[in-house]
C-alpha cells in the first residue's frame, strides 16, 4: 500500500457516507476540488470506477459497494489501533468488568484486584463473581478469569497459571481409616469430588505411560469445593481437589497429600479471556499486566 492510500480511502468512505462531494468536504475541512481530485486519484489507481456522479448527488458502483464495506472496516481497525496506542499512553481510567469463579476470586484474585485499585485510582472495578461461565459478549465483561481445559476459538486466551489436583485426607481420618497405597484402595473409602470436573464417578491417575482408573463413591455430593473441603478437614473422608483451595491446609498439616506417586489426570489451567474484536484500553492492559505478575507457571499456593 503506498503512503497516501489510506487518507485516499478516508476520503471515499466519507464521501460514500455523504453521498456528496461538497458533504464530505465539510466534514473534513478541505475544498469540494480536493475532494473530487482525491476519489479521481484513487480510481485511476485502482482502475475501477468507484463512484457514480449526478448532479444531485453521488452514489457506489457495484465495485464501490464492495470497496466501501472493506475499507469501512480498514478504516475502523486503524482507528482503534491509533486508539490503543494513544490510551496506552495515558492513565488507566474508566469501568473494568470483570467476571471470575466464586471461590478462586475470593482466596485469590481479591488481593489482586485491591493492587490494582490502589495503583490506578481512577479505574473502577466491577466484579461479578459465578461458577456459571458468563459470556463476554453478552455480559458485556472486559475480562472473564476462568479454570478451564476447553477454549472457545472466539476470544483471546492468555494461560496465567496450571491448576493442579490432589487427593487429600486428614489426619484424623488417616488414623481411623489408614491411607490408599494405589488408587485401587479408594473403593474402600469415602470419597468427595466436585461432580461438574470428575464425571461418571471415577478417578484417573497416571503413574509412568500406566493409567489406573477407579470407581468412587462417598455419601455427599455436593457441587461446591469449599465443602468437600470442609468435610475432608473434619475428617469425614477422601477428596481429590484443586491445590489452589488447598495448598495452605497441605502446608499446615491439616490435610495430607495422598497416592504422590500418581498424577490425576484432571487438567485445567487458569486463563484470563478476553474477545479479539475489542481494542485493548489501557485499564485493560494494565490489568491483564497485574495478572501475569501475581500468577505463574510455579504458583504461589503450590509453594511448600
Amino acid at each position: 500500500m503506498e503512503p497516501d492510500h489510506l487518507s485516499l480511502i478516508a476520503v471515499f468512505v466519507r464521501v460514500a457516507r455523504c453521498s456528496s462531494f461538497s458533504g464530505a468536504a465539510a466534514e473534513l475541512g478541505i475544498s469540494t476540488g480536493t475532494v473530487s481530485r482525491q476519489i479521481a486519484k484513487l480510481e485511476r489507481q485502482m482502475g475501477v470506477q468507484l463512484l457514480e456522479r449526478s448532479t444531485r448527488n453521488v452514489g457506489l458502483t457495484e465495485i464501490g459497494k464492495a470497496f466501501y464495506e472493506r475499507s469501512s472496516h480498514i478504516l475502523l481497525l486503524a482507528e482503534e489501533s491509533m486508539s490503543t496506542i494513544q490510551e496506552l499512553n495515558v492513565e488507566p481510567r474508566g469501568t473494568l468488568r470483570l467476571t471470575a469463579p466464586m471461590l478462586f476470586s475470593i482466596q485469590h484474585l481479591g488481593p489482586v484486584i485491591s493492587r490494582f485499585t490502589e495503583r490506578y485510582p481512577r479505574v473502577e472495578v466491577q466484579l461479578k463473581i459465578s461458577d456459571h461461565l458468563e459470556s463476554l459478549s453478552g455480559g458485556d465483561f472486559d475480562i472473564a478469569i476462568r479454570i478451564t481445559n476447553h477454549l472457545d476459538d472466539t476470544v483471546i486466551a492468555r494461560r496465567l497459571a496450571p491448576i493442579h489436583w490432589v487427593v487429600c485426607a486428614s489426619p484424623a481420618y488417616l488414623a481411623l481409616h489408614g491411607a490408599p497405597a494405589a488408587p485401587a484402595d479408594l473403593k474402600e473409602h469415602e470419597c468427595y469430588h466436585y461432580p461438574s470436573v470428575i464425571k461418571q464417578g471415577r478417578w484417573s491417575f497416571t503413574k509412568g505411560d500406566v493409567e489406573h482408573t477407579v470407581p468412587i463413591s462417598g455419601r455427599l455430593r455436593v457441587n461446591s469445593s469449599q465443602i468437600i473441603a470442609d468435610h475432608a478437614l473434619a475428617g469425614m473422608g477422601i477428596a481429590l481437589l484443586p491445590t489452589y483451595l488447598v495448598g495452605d491446609h497441605l502446608r499446615s498439616g491439616h490435610l495430607v497429600p495422598l497416592l504422590t506417586g500418581y498424577q490425576p489426570t484432571v487438567n485445567s489451567a487458569l486463563y484470563a479471556l478476553y474477545l479479539p474484536n475489542r481494542y485493548m484500553t489501557a485499564k485493560v492492559h494494565c490489568f491483564l499486566d497485574l495478572l501475569r505478575e501475581s500468577f505463574s507457571e510455579l504458583p504461589y499456593w503450590d509453594a511448600r
